[in-house]
């Protein structure tokens, strides 16, 4: 059976603290483990939110296409992943969502998606065309 570090690796003393503690119990494989690759970023990739478009790039290569889910709800933009896997030996299911508040003046009539091979999600709208103009106005004399 393997043995693992204590949490408290570092400092003899509290190295020899946790050994009584635990009674020299040998701790299970993923004590120390590196979960991290497990862990979803909690941030969003690349933002873009200039005068012509908005867009946003996510890391969704964990997931095939087919278990992503974008809904638009108002200007609400929600990303969901789920993914999940059952073998013999047992069952695994990992799962993220991301809500995004569009701007204003996001075309979201127009909005789009697309993923590349590399698994970046792309989610881009164009800015709605600037409405506002301003009426010359013109004298003009009776006769």
């Amino acid at each position: 059976m393997l043995l693992l570090r204590s949490p408290f690796s570092g400092s003899n003393a509290l190295d020899q603290l946790f050994d009584e503690m635990t009674g020299g119990v040998q701790l299970p494989y993923w004590r120390d483990a590196d979960h991290n690759s497990f862990n979803f970023s909690d941030t969003i990739g690349e933002v873009v939110n200039d005068d012509s478009k908005f867009s946003v790039q996510l890391d969704v290569s964990h997931f095939k296409p087919e278990d992503l889910k974008i809904q638009l709800d108002g200007r609400e933009l929600k990303i969901e992943g789920t993914q999940e896997t059952k073998t013999e030996h047992g069952y695994s299911k990992r799962s993220f969502s991301k809500m995004i508040l569009l701007p204003e003046d996001a075309d979201l009539t127009a909005l789009k998606s697309a993923i590349s091979n590399e698994g970046k999600l792309q989610i881009e709208a164009p800015k709605k065309a600037n409405t506002s103009r301003s009426i010359p106005i013109n004298f003009v004399a009776k006769h």
